[in-house]
């Protein structure tokens, strides 16, 4: 059984979750790049007035049908919830704000892209500035809008795995004092009760996982 559930578990337990502010301070994305690993997921947290739209360095500011885009901030309930991009490659992927001209004045952004030669966020930027339109999708694509419950499940693996783990140990060292020092039957219930923690340990992370799923369904 155990040997079913480990390959589903492990790449929910290493996925982490990346926050970027989009126009907190202006024209900008904060931080302006991050690094993220297939698995990951990224939330964008839109500040009035701005928006995330993914574009192509071979083509500033604009975008495509399979591009992402959040939406306007004025359906994410004043801020309350945020636009989430599951990652599924670790390819560069470049971004911007497509309200007004805020791409032109370099309100752009990055994933994974190279930090020098041709193809860095600040080239990207310079190409953008000589962008006369920005493009702005009609509805929003490629991501979900998530509370910050929601977005906490995103987490969740890690900290049943973690409290799993402690509970493991706690119910280990409990054994070690109640047993008998010489005898077999003590022994027998220790090892007992170390299955029973291993047991709970996968339901607990079986369930988190399950719930994180069905946020994105």
């Amino acid at each position: 059984m155990y040997r079913v559930l480990l390959p589903a578990i492990l790449p929910f337990a290493s996925a982490a979750v990346h926050t970027v502010k989009v126009g907190e301070n202006g024209l900008s994305f904060s931080p302006q790049t991050i690094s993220a690993s297939k698995g990951d997921s990224v939330v964008f947290e839109l500040y009035p007035g701005h928006n995330v739209v993914q574009g192509k360095f071979s083509d500033p500011c604009k975008t495509s049908d399979s591009d992402f885009y959040s939406g306007e901030y004025s359906d994410t309930d004043k801020g309350a919830k945020k636009f989430v991009v599951n990652v599924t490659s670790t390819d560069p992927v470049y971004y911007y704000c497509g309200t007004s001209d805020h791409c032109e004045n370099g309100m752009v952004g990055g994933m994974n892209v190279p930090t020098s030669g041709d193809d860095t966020i600040d080239a990207y930027s310079k190409a953008a500035a000589k962008v006369k339109t920005s493009d702005l999708p009609k509805d929003m694509r490629g991501g979900k809008l998530l509370d910050d419950t929601q977005i906490a499940s995103l987490n969740g693996t890690s900290s049943a795995s973690a409290s799993a783990s402690a509970s493991k140990s706690d119910a280990s060292e409990t054994s070690k004092h109640s047993a008998t020092k010489t005898s077999s039957a003590a022994k027998e219930t220790h090892t007992n009760g170390a299955a029973g923690v291993s047991s709970s340990q996968f339901s607990g992370i079986v369930a988190v996982v399950l719930g994180v799923a069905a946020s994105f369904v």
